[in-house]
């Protein structure tokens, strides 16, 4: 069985190269990757040995979409794309009615859903606010404790596809996509998937999209109930068998890694400016001296990760967004 996805010149033109969807997609993903028995486990079982005790009666309203043997129903092309989890909740709770039923009921022809899940369809509804919790709460277990390196995992495979397309134009960048799955034979790329279909672009392209939890078999995501729509085509890591083992590593203490790059001090005082403080403030919270406290603060508000507001005398240091990012990370 094979999926053949055609391209027109135009279609070439209009390949998107995205780094992901965001951490609600690859929460639903991670759900249906659990979920589905004939996923790939090598690269997964670490991550599922310590997920696995973690699971909650909460998270069932939205594994109750993912009946087993199919692939679930397709939130985050509902929602689309989402930066944070935040935008992804807030989309998914605006999700229209009709929309969220035709994606219902395409899995309910090939796998019956639970009668109990028809009620997520109705916006507003307590049951869509108890599928919108369910969704954090398995983010939270799934996902969250993993993402700093998911999101760069990802990013890194955006980076290295962006090269290709400039290196080698479209015809070359999907040319690498060349696995046991993929075969570019110009203009259609096959993917070795069931059912057999053909999947004609029509002029509106395609975004390539890495995602960690696909599993290692691509898949493509079409809204159907937008036909203008460009459809996604999942993509596990390039390097899917041994790259992904490393996300799963036990995180270094919480501010080991921002310690070891700015130093132990300054990683401090980073923390601290983080509730908002002076610098007799930093100071004294951090132990050091009122001279040291500055000459901190001026790196740091050099580097961008702060900013000095001054009002007469007294000062107020707070973090840029830059600044958060990286404490969040570290």
């Amino acid at each position: 069985m094979v999926w053949r996805i055609h391209f027109t010149a135009e279609d070439l033109e209009r390949i998107q190269v995205r780094p992901t969807l965001g951490p609600l997609a690859e929460t639903v993903k991670a759900v249906g990757l659990l979920r589905c028995r004939q996923q790939p486990r090598a690269s997964y079982k670490e991550w599922r040995g310590q997920v696995k005790d973690r699971l909650t009666p909460q998270m069932t309203a939205l594994t109750a979409l993912f009946p087993s043997g199919s692939k679930g129903v397709d939130l985050f092309m509902l929602t689309g794309a989402a930066p944070t989890m935040e935008q992804g909740i807030q989309s998914l709770l605006a999700v229209p009615r009709e929309h969220l039923l035709v994606e219902m009921e395409y899995v309910d022809r090939q796998r019956k859903l639970p009668t109990a899940v028809w009620a997520f369809a109705e916006t507003g509804g307590q049951a869509r606010l108890q599928l919108a919790a369910a969704a954090v709460a398995a983010h939270q277990v799934l996902v969250e404790p993993y993402w700093t390196r998911i999101r760069a995992c990802l990013h890194a495979e955006q980076v290295a596809r962006l090269r290709m397309l400039a290196a080698g134009g479209p015809n070359g960048l999907l040319a690498s996509l060349q696995s046991q799955w993929i075969c570019w034979r110009p203009p259609v790329l096959e993917v070795l998937k069931a059912p057999d279909c053909d999947v004609p672009l029509n002029g509106r392209g395609i975004a390539l999209v890495p995602s960690v939890f696909v599993g290692q078999v691509p898949m493509l995501h079409t809204n159907p109930n937008d036909p203008t729509a460009v459809p996604w085509l999942m993509l596990p890591p390039t390097d899917n068998r041994a790259g992904l083992r490393h996300l799963w590593d036990n995180p270094r203490p919480r501010g080991g890694a921002l310690a070891a790059l700015v130093g132990r001090n300054r990683a401090a005082v980073l923390r601290t400016i983080a509730d908002g403080c002076s610098t007799t403030e930093l100071a004294g919270r951090v132990g050091i001296s009122l001279a040291a406290a500055s000459q901190h603060a001026s790196v740091l508000r050099d580097a961008g990760l702060i900013i000095t507001h001054r009002q007469g005398s007294a000062v107020l240091h707070v973090l840029t967004p830059l600044g958060a990012e990286l404490l969040h990370a570290g």
